[in-house]
């Protein structure tokens, strides 16, 4: 059998992770965020967002340090819960069956939103638009890891290029106020800091895929300290230009127009610098969103393959390219229901993601990686999180806020998901214990 190469190094890595980490997302969730916080105040949103990224990378980076294999936090959550590891790590697998795909189409159906700017036909047709971006991605992945580490690089390119003229175009009009997003005034007229729980949600989105290159952690070299610096890095790079970047577009647009527009930076750079600039602008925000969706197809696909090698999954999961040394028919998969999930508003596939991930993965992993400190503290660990254990505190505190908060993020649908995963799990060691006693006693 092929086996999965170790192609990528340390600044392939930081551009995969951070074309996943921008994406389409903020490009579409400003106007939300500013919307739910009524104006200038959506800035703590995008503080909090960060503050819980890096408390949850940091939490990451140490389990990646240590377990650096491909899976992520399939294989955390599996060392980390002992006699019921396979459990939660099960749980964790099902959920992504929804959870990526999800993710996935969200990435297409921004893209799709978008391209309305430059192509009238994608706005009427936006389903459709969405499902080929979903198939021409799928199509690129379907090669070695060693092509697509170079061809990321290219897409970081675009990414940074884009935001990079996002940036630089607001600097010499950028305000300090706008970062003072206590004494904001608010244009709807509700209390201070109403709306935080959904601003939060939109903001987390964001920052969401600082863990990607966790999954592919048997395809990246000297992984016990590439994967740690990675995480950290790319966090904190995009940390800076969304807060930079958002302060920028509150500096120029009127606020009411940046809360409801449909193409917030293209607004934006048309403001500045005219409607042509901010067509070409379109074009490199679609840039960057395919690039997100490449780079969370690629990592996602690396779960269920190490899912069905483990023995935790269908086998056939595990079936990697003959000659390419990719992971076939995990792709194939994916691209298939991120293709069914695009006919989903956008709306409701944002909330959606976080419903089904809130307590499994980010949750569990942050306990799990405390109770394995306590359980294993001779277990060797390259990279240790910073000020231990107020990472972990932090980042299960703001996990918990967004479940429980008024527009809290955990809705029905991501019980459903839980419930399903455990019956199909009891049903699944029902059945293999019955086809055992049926081959002792033929």
């Amino acid at each position: 059998m092929s086996e999965l190469k170790r192609d990528i190094g340390l600044w392939r890595g930081i551009a995969l992770n951070m074309i996943d980490m921008v994406g389409i997302g903020p490009f579409i969730t400003i106007p939300l965020i500013l919307a739910a916080m009524g104006g200038g105040r959506g800035m703590l949103a995008w503080v909090l967002g960060g503050l819980l990224a890096i408390s949850d990378g940091l939490v990451t980076a140490e389990l990646s340090g240590s377990m650096p294999r491909a899976g992520g936090s399939y294989v955390f959550l599996r060392e980390a819960y002992g006699k019921y590891g396979r459990l939660v790590s099960f749980l964790f697998l099902f959920q992504i069956l929804f959870s990526a795909p999800l993710s996935m189409a969200s990435g297409c159906i921004g893209f799709a939103a978008y391209l309305q700017r430059l192509v009238p036909w994608a706005g009427e047709h936006q389903q459709l638009t969405a499902m080929a971006i979903c198939i021409v991605t799928v199509l690129l992945l379907l090669r070695r890891i060693e092509t697509i580490g170079k061809f990321s690089i290219l897409l970081w390119i675009g990414v940074l290029a884009t935001l990079a003229i996002v940036i630089g175009a607001g600097l010499p009009h950028l305000k300090l106020e706008a970062f003072a997003f206590w004494s904001a005034p608010r244009v709807d007229g509700k209390l201070a800091y109403a709306g935080l729980g959904v601003a939060l949600i939109y903001s987390v989105y964001d920052y969401l895929g600082y863990y990607n290159i966790c999954y592919l952690g048997d395809e990246v070299r000297d992984p016990e300290k590439t994967i740690p610096r990675v995480i950290v890095i790319s966090i904190l790079a995009i940390g800076a230009i969304y807060l930079v970047m958002n302060a920028c577009i509150i500096s120029v647009l009127p606020m009411q127009q940046a809360m409801t527009s449909q193409s917030v930076v293209g607004d934006y750079v048309a403001t500045l610098m005219g409607p042509r600039a901010a067509k070409w602008i379109s074009i490199l925000i679609l840039w960057t969103a395919f690039a997100s969706i490449f780079s969370l197809m690629l990592g996602y696909s690396r779960i269920l393959f190490a899912a069905a090698r483990d023995r935790n999954f269908f086998s056939v999961f595990g079936k990697l390219h003959a000659t390419e040394a990719y992971p076939i028919v995990s792709l194939l998969f994916l691209g298939a229901m991120a293709t069914v999930f695009c006919w989903i508003p956008l709306k409701h596939v944002l909330q959606a993601i976080l419903s089904i991930r809130a307590v499994i993965p980010f949750m569990a992993q942050i306990v799990g990686a405390v109770v394995l400190r306590q359980r294993e503290p001779e277990r060797p660990r390259p990279f240790r999180m910073w000020l231990y254990p107020l990472p972990a505190i932090v980042a299960v505190g703001l996990w918990l806020f967004i479940v429980i908060s008024p527009e809290k993020g955990l809705k029905v649908g991501g019980l459903y998901v839980m419930a399903a995963g455990l019956l199909f799990y009891a049903a699944r060691g029902y059945l293999l214990q019955r086809g055992q006693r049926v081959r002792s006693n033929p």
